[in-house]
């Protein structure tokens, strides 16, 4: 089914924001085909709207084994945005469109050089957050879904390799969302132990990853 004609308009007026090359690796599937061919149509949107800034390395899953342990694959269709060193910070298994859009162009841009709003107060907490990764469980009609995203992925921009965000979109992956138990979204869940529910702060996640440590 095509993309609705707002969410390509707001992807082609997001992402034209972008004014330096990022690229994305996505992990793609057979077994999954139509949820794989919708992730390709809309990045395509994204990359041919981008003025060249963004590149995509699409890989198969069934034929980059060497790949899908490296960077821990698990389902596909999968995206991921990665740091210098080639760690991964965002993961999406969610295709970026609708409640999904700004926050995904936020985290390019922030990857290529716009300053990250939370960067410094995690990096003055930097020594008092274990590693952790955030499971952001989210859908596309969801009021806070986009505020929480941002949250999430700005402060794994921001940590150094220290923190990891996973969106997942519980329509998409409705096995990951029954495995946790999801009934309301945004739910986060944090390093497999914690499980966060609703319209999330910054503060209090920040406190939630403190108090794990101290």
């Amino acid at each position: 089914m095509p993309i609705s004609y707002i969410y390509n308009r707001m992807i082609r007026e997001e992402i034209k924001n972008l004014i330096k090359p990022v690229t994305l690796k996505i992990f793609t599937s057979s077994k999954n085909l139509q949820e794989s061919v919708k992730m390709m149509d809309v990045m395509d949107i994204y990359q041919k709207s981008s003025n060249d800034m963004l590149k995509i390395e699409e890989y198969k899953l069934e034929t980059n084994s060497d790949l899908v342990k490296k960077y821990e694959i698990q389902q596909a269709p999968t995206i991921l945005m990665t740091n210098a060193k080639d760690q991964v910070i965002i993961r999406y298994l969610a295709i970026p469109t609708a409640a999904k859009i700004q926050p995904f162009v936020q985290s390019l841009m922030v990857l290529t050089g716009t300053p990250n709003y939370y960067e410094n107060i995690i990096r003055e907490n930097l020594n008092k957050i274990n590693p952790t990764v955030i499971k952001v469980l989210i859908s596309d009609y969801c009021a806070y879904c986009s505020s929480v995203i941002s949250i999430c992925s700005l402060f794994a921009l921001a940590s150094e390799g220290k923190m990891e965000t996973v969106i997942i979109d519980i329509m998409a992956y409705p096995e990951i969302s029954e495995q946790y138990n999801v009934t309301t979204v945004p739910t986060l869940i944090i390093n497999e132990d914690k499980k966060l529910i609703g319209d999330i702060t910054a503060d209090e996640l920040l406190n939630e990853l403190i108090n794990k440590t101290l």
